[in-house]
């Protein structure tokens, strides 16, 4: 790293930290390997595992219970004993987000770029000029939490509810010391977005990939549910009396078999979500080094990151999302230990323990999002990305939190938006044709406009998380290599110096 870059590293420390012994240190690319190899193997045990319970107990209960003179078993959780339900409402919902998911206001037209739409997209801009509207965004998200709590502080004494007001507004109180100190930083939140923004449009590849994964994933927990059928049935939880009919016992599941089926179904969901997570840490670190790889809808640098984090990083996201499967599988085993207590002393401990579990679910989830980026940018076991991570956060400080925080409250902000509108699409369906949903129990309209509600937050939802761990990626690749930015995306390189003297003008040195 040459002199320049090292003094450019040097100015993007936070200059509210005390300085630390060492200097910050530039990762680097790690030769070709398999790291963590045995948490792979672990994990692929536990699949194949799931897999034979479900064929071996699974699908042989189902169908004992399809067989049964009982058919109302599940049903009434399904269409309520109505038969006569008309689903084509529900297709065309799905099937009209699904054909246009324009969540960043794009549609994908054959072409190796995006083509921006009215829509969605104007919000964000259509060019890496669009620097102010990403900083309008969070500025308005910062500003909707404080009118929120200091809302909620004033209903509580509408109502009467002196406590319930007086920490309303204490946590307005919060609310405006949080917003007075973070203030100054939105320009370079801002600037990190819309970087994170282009970086995603320039490799729109990348939001189809996380589909893929996310319904993936949605097929393993359908196989991690028959596997669970299974194991409720082996042990005799869920019979048929003389007459056919299904019953299930108030036993319940061993505390053994419950802990291996929760750890099994939290890992999944862990690997799936942070394979995704490390992928788009790879692709916006080659789109920030070597643009020409990374810049087009399938580029080079998709399939790259994308192999990479299923061969020989595989190991090391399958060790770290082991870690906070089994601590959420234990505060699971907490929360249901606690609501079967009678109360006293046991239940103010389990109490306890749930808390601290959570805290520490928290603290690892965090960390992880960090240490992955590591582990797609360069290619580090999951131990060597921690290490980076430590000395990220010792070098930047606050500044990361704040500028993630920031940002995930705009995303959040946007996805709620996003649901919102897909919500009304719903209530346009039902006016075209009410009958679409009828029969499941409740108004046609708010049938249509929660179903539709739903699906648009979960597309919104997954579209959004690739737009965060590409923001996350830029903290860390604004720290890494300035200079490289500098040459590779010059505009987009002023206005995160811009950000940043904002945030410091006297101490930035640029």
């Amino acid at each position: 790293m040459g002199r320049n870059e090292e003094d450019l590293s040097a100015n993007l420390i936070d200059p509210e930290l005390p300085p630390v012994g060492d200097e910050f240190t530039k990762g680097e690319l790690q030769p070709t390997r398999c790291n963590d190899a045995w948490a792979a193997v672990l994990f692929y045990g536990n699949v194949i595992a799931i897999a034979a319970v479900a064929g071996a107990l699974g699908v042989p209960a189902i169908q004992s219970y399809n067989n049964s003179n009982d058919h109302s078993f599940g049903k009434e959780v399904v269409d309520g004993g109505n038969s006569n339900i008309d689903y084509e409402g529900i297709i065309y919902g799905a099937w009209g987000r699904a054909e246009k998911p324009g969540i960043f206001g794009y549609e994908i037209r054959g072409g190796d770029r995006p083509n921006l739409d009215p829509g969605v997209g104007c919000i964000f801009g259509r060019d890496a000029n669009s620097f102010p509207c990403p900083k309008i965004l969070i500025q308005i998200s910062v500003l909707f939490s404080l009118v929120l709590s200091g809302l909620m502080a004033a209903v509580s004494f509408f109502y009467g509810q002196i406590w319930g007001g007086i920490f309303g507004i204490i946590f307005f109180l919060l609310s405006l010391c949080y917003t007075y100190y973070v203030w100054r930083r939105i320009p370079f939140a801002a600037a990190n977005l819309n970087t994170g923004l282009t970086a995603v449009k320039a490799n729109s590849g990348v939001v189809v990939m996380s589909y893929v994964l996310v319904a993936a994933s949605f097929c393993y927990m359908i196989l991690w549910m028959v596997a669970l059928v299974g194991v409720y049935d082996k042990l005799n939880l869920i019979t048929t009396d003389a007459q056919g009919n299904v019953q299930v016992t108030g036993d319940q599941l061993n505390w053994g078999y419950f802990f291996l089926l929760l750890v099994a179904l939290f890992w999944s969901e862990q690997v799936f979500q942070n394979t995704i997570h490390a992928t788009i840490a790879g692709v916006v670190s080659t789109w920030w080094f070597v643009p020409e790889e990374a810049n087009s809808c399938c580029s080079k640098g998709i399939w790259g990151s994308f192999i990479r984090s299923t061969t020989t990083s595989f190991g090391s996201i399958c060790f770290g999302s082991l870690l906070v499967a089994i601590i959420k599988a234990l505060r699971v085993m907490v929360e249901s230990a606690r609501s079967d207590s009678e109360g006293g002393c046991a239940a103010f401990l389990l109490c306890l323990v749930e808390c601290l579990l959570r805290c520490l679910e928290g603290i690892l989830e965090y960390f992880n999002k960090f240490a992955y980026i590591y582990v797609g940018m360069y290619g580090y076991s999951y131990l060597e990305a921690g290490k980076n991570v430590m000395t990220l956060f010792q070098q930047k400080g606050w500044t990361v939190i704040i500028n993630d925080d920031l940002v995930s409250n705009v995303l959040f902000l946007f996805v709620l938006i996003i649901g919102g509108l897909t919500g009304c699409v719903g209530l346009v369906l039902n006016e075209i044709n009410p009958l679409w949903f009828q029969g499941y129990g409740g108004s046609p309209m708010a049938i249509a406009f929660g179903f539709m509600f739903l699906v648009g937050l979960i597309i919104a939802s997954i579209t959004m998380s690739v737009v965060d761990s590409a923001v996350n990626t830029v903290i860390v690749a604004f720290a890494e290599g300035p200079a490289e930015f500098e040459e590779n995306h010059p505009e987009l390189s002023h206005q995160m110096k811009e950000g940043w003297r904002k945030v410091y003008p006297d101490e930035c040195g640029f």
